[in-house]
């Protein structure tokens, strides 16, 4: 192979120059397709039962969950008005993934299950009030008294729906009262509801859990999570802290910190490299081991990418491997070739 290699080269210099820079570019194309991935398909084989099975669960029952912590100083900032709408914005733009989102629970997902069911109680009292109107039209040819009572029985129907129509609204009450009588049992003034407990940590913290659906990739889990820290910024309130975590989030800040730590190595080995060249190797052109390597490196990167082979922590441990020993076989080889030349020279000198 190597003979082969050399024949070429001495008999066809310029087509083995040209096919040589096409391979390089075709390599290099490769690197735009590259991908990070921290995901259990880069510790467990796709093909396994294990893996299998869990990604079954989390089609049926959801993946991998992003927690979000809400922070006040006291219950009373904690649950009000303000929060709900930090909330609803997430929400709603959590439910508007509905490709990748399985499920939210959150204080206001309740919220949305209360205000649902206190909408069918004011029809269904509407009802009432309009059949009662019917019948006192029935009975004006009838006792006086008996259409007095009526009246003061629709009356006060009526009164009652109008004191709390706040909660009727579509979306978020406006009033913190309002709210209140939905959250606490004895119309605002009682112990905080079940459906809402068992969302609130305890008095100065409650969260949400967003769950993704199974085999969602790690682009899009990315995408969603900055898309969520956007959703929220749009509010912002000084008595509420928002904190996001869980494994989608830790995973997403390990990508961002190998995407940085890749280029932190690079730059440092460049400058190193530029460094022991200059005050070790005295040839001409003593820089070109660090052109030849860079383009081994990017030629692999887009090998990686051609393939679908992703960059992984267990990945990256090649790429210092691969600088170390290219740039020392790209000095043996120019130191070979440099000693070739001198010996030419003083032959036909």
């Amino acid at each position: 192979m190597k003979s082969l290699i050399s024949r070429l080269l001495i008999r066809k210099p310029v087509k083995s120059v040209f096919i040589s820079l096409l391979l390089i570019v075709i390599l290099l194309t490769g690197v735009q397709f590259i991908e990070m991935k921290t995901g259990n398909d880069t510790l467990v084989e796709p093909d396994t039962a294990v893996y299998q099975d869990n990604e079954m669960l989390g089609d049926e029952f959801g993946g991998e969950s992003v927690i979000i912590l809400f922070e006040a100083e006291d219950l009373e900032s904690l649950l009000s008005v303000d929060t709900f709408e930090v909330m609803e914005l997430m929400t709603t733009f959590s439910k508007e993934q509905e490709n990748i989102i399985h499920s939210v629970v959150s204080p206001y997902t309740m919220l949305e299950v209360t205000l649902k069911q206190q909408r069918n109680l004011a029809e269904s009292g509407l009802n009432e009030v309009t059949d009662g109107l019917v019948n006192i039209s029935d009975q004006l040819t009838s006792s006086h008294e008996q259409t007095s009572q009526s009246l003061k029985e629709m009356s006060n129907r009526i009164d009652k729906f109008a004191s709390q129509s706040d909660a009727f609204y579509q979306g978020i009450p406006q009033e913190q009262e309002t709210l209140n009588k939905l959250l606490y049992e004895q119309n605002g003034y009682g112990e905080l509801r079940n459906v809402f407990a068992d969302t609130v940590i305890d008095h100065r913290y409650t969260s949400m859990v967003i769950t993704f659906r199974g085999g969602i990739s790690d682009s899009d889990k990315s995408d969603f999570i900055k898309g969520l820290s956007k959703s929220y910024n749009e509010r912002h309130y000084p008595e509420l802290d928002i904190i996001v975590s869980g494994k989608p989030v830790l995973d997403d800040d390990i990508r961002r910190s190998m995407q940085e730590n890749i280029q932190q190595m690079l730059a440092l080995s460049a400058v190193f490299m530029v460094l022991t060249l200059f005050i070790v190797f005295r040839v001409s052109w003593r820089l070109l081991p660090l052109a030849i390597i860079f383009i081994a490196l990017l030629g692999t990167v887009g090998v990686m990418g051609w393939l679908g082979i992703p960059v992984t922590m267990v990945s990256m441990a090649v790429f210092p491997i691969l600088i170390g020993l290219g740039i020392d076989y790209a000095i043996q080889f120019q130191s070979r070739y440099t000693e070739e030349m001198r010996r030419d020279e003083e032959t036909h000198g």
